[in-house]
């Protein structure tokens, strides 16, 4: 390889590391505004008190973390159904794909059992009950958000 190629190739490398690392930074500063804002908005609906929040958050982080594993599952998951579904692959298959697509939703539903169980020693029902609808208020909250921007 000549200087000029070897120099132009290894600009390119940077250009391109940089570049990836910026686009990282930006969706790790935009992730973290989006869960500032959502505590923010939490904790306000729910009134939380200082020693209601530090045992709260942690229950409620621990169970994002689990329940975006499982979502991040179901969207491989479903990526597969599709090439499956086009496939027709035999009976006994596609069944198999339909057992996994309900055991990952039912993994869901026992997160948020489990979640509430963790919630009756933490908070009173009526803030478990407002958190329910707190989640809902801020989804609909983002979806509307995201269609004025267009994004």
């Amino acid at each position: 390889m000549s200087g000029h190629l070897k120099i132009f190739m290894a600009t390119c490398w940077v250009l391109i590391t940089v570049s990836a690392v910026s686009a990282q930074t930006a969706n790790a500063d935009a992730e973290k505004a989006l869960k500032a804002e959502k505590v923010a908005f939490i904790t306000s609906k729910l009134e939380l008190t200082p020693k209601e929040a530090k045992k709260f958050w942690p229950v409620y982080d621990a169970y994002w973390d689990k329940k975006n594993e499982v979502l991040r599952e179901r969207r491989a998951l479903t990526g597969e159904l599709t090439k499956i579904i086009e496939q027709s692959p035999d009976d006994k298959t596609l069944l198999a794909y339909a057992d996994r697509y309900v055991e990952n939703r039912q993994r869901e539903t026992e997160l948020l059992v489990e979640l509430n169980e963790e919630l009756k020693e933490i908070l009173p029902p009526r803030k478990i009950l407002l958190l329910y609808k707190a989640n809902h208020e801020f989804k609909n909250y983002l979806l509307q958000k995201v269609q004025e921007t267009g994004k």
